[in-house]
């Protein structure tokens, strides 16, 4: 007789313990993304602005302008680019794009508060990875720029040479290791605590191409840690565990500036683009997205899926959509490579019919005229307007 309630006793404090930690299970999840359900992004039709769109306020304002005139809801606008930025930043200095110093202006405050005039979402678009581009190095600047700061940062073949400067491309900073990652979640953290963004939005999250073939990163740190996680003792002896350590690495880049970002702003999307198929992501460049959307690392993927093929097109975005299982896509175009506007349509339509969230465009220069685009090229980027966007 004595004996059920005491039963009755423990079953009750099992389930509240199982409770509590089912709660703090839970908690710790959210906090880094995770969810049973993919939830949606309200995203549908978005366009990427690129950071050599605007120079002056001006630019920036009627960037703004056009895209809420062109029917888009959200603006991917791009404020880091290698190791410099468009914004007030106590962490990078200003982008070479004004000569490294402030403008006078803020771009990204400016296109915040331009953006919710018109009602538009706006995602700070980073480039993660690339640590500087062109072949000459970048000049003293305040803070530094990490070539000069941060030497150890990039990437060191097996002869402990830093990764050349190329001409036309980017020199990586490497992403396996953890002063790397904090620096690009500070970054992050840095935006969304300042400014009244949606989202960040990640480029150049993975490994980059080279164009050599140099099995990157050979510095005795990112060695030393593969050997104590792996217990490998050299990335020769087995290769098929150097390349699921390195792509675990860009992973726990991205967890890293998950926290971060909901840290700062719970609200906050994390977003990223990523390359147009998974497998190719997989082998070529490190990135395993269809896994960050399985652990809730990001909220949405942007495959940027840059064909002038209407077939390719259609089978590698049901490829995409199949490794995506209902977590949400956004198809990124090529509309700069289609000189009929046709192409783009038929791809815009095939994206949303065969299941995709929303697209968006590449890029904004693809619409509108900026002070680096073609005067002669104004015709087709009028026609394209007329026929995609439905405007003048």
């Amino acid at each position: 007789m004595n004996q059920m309630p005491e039963a009755s006793f423990q079953i009750r404090i099992s389930t509240r313990c199982s409770a509590i930690i089912a709660g703090v299970i839970s908690s710790l999840v959210m906090l880094v993304g995770g969810c049973s359900q993919p939830p949606a992004v309200p995203i549908q039709q978005a366009i990427w602005v690129t950071r050599w769109d605007y120079k002056t306020q001006d630019d920036v304002e009627q960037c703004i302008q056009n895209v809420a005139d062109g029917g888009f809801d959200t603006v991917i606008f791009q404020v880091r680019g290698n190791g410099t930025v468009f914004y007030r930043s106590q962490l990078e200095p200003w982008a070479e794009e004004f000569d490294h110093a402030d403008p006078g202006f803020d771009p990204l405050a400016i296109a915040c508060q331009e953006a919710a005039r018109h009602g538009l979402a706006i995602h700070a678009w980073i480039n993660a990875v690339p640590g500087w581009r062109g072949d000459t190095p970048p000049p003293v600047t305040t803070p530094p720029q990490h070539w000069n700061a941060h030497p150890d940062w990039f990437l060191h073949d097996s002869q402990q040479k830093r990764q050349p400067l190329q001409p036309n491309y980017y020199v990586a900073l490497n992403p396996c290791l953890p002063t790397v990652r904090k620096h690009v979640a500070d970054i992050c953290s840095e935006i969304v605590e300042q400014y009244p963004v949606a989202g960040i939005h990640l480029d150049y999250i993975r490994f980059l191409e080279s164009g050599v073939e140099i099995d990157y990163p050979r510095d005795p740190q990112s060695l030393a840690r593969f050997t104590r996680q792996t217990g490998v003792a050299d990335p020769e002896q087995d290769g098929e565990a150097w390349d699921r350590w390195r792509r675990d690495q860009v992973t726990e880049m991205v967890r890293e500036i998950r926290v971060a970002v909901k840290l700062a702003d719970r609200r906050a999307l994390l977003t990223a683009a990523v390359y147009r198929t998974p497998e190719i992501a997989y082998q070529r460049v490190r990135q395993d997205w269809p896994r960050w959307l399985r652990l809730g690392l990001i909220d949405a993927v942007f495959p940027m899926q840059y064909d002038r093929e209407v077939p390719r097109f259609e089978e590698r975005v049901q490829e995409c959509l199949h490794q995506a299982r209902g977590y949400p896509v956004l198809m990124g175009l090529g509309t700069y490579l289609h000189p009929d506007p046709e192409v783009t349509l038929r791809q815009q339509q095939l994206a949303l019919r065969l299941g995709c969230q929303g697209i968006c465009h590449f890029a904004y220069s693809s619409f509108f005229s900026t002070h680096s685009t073609s005067v002669a090229e104004e015709p087709l980027r009028k026609e394209r307007r007329n026929r995609i966007l439905g405007s003048p």
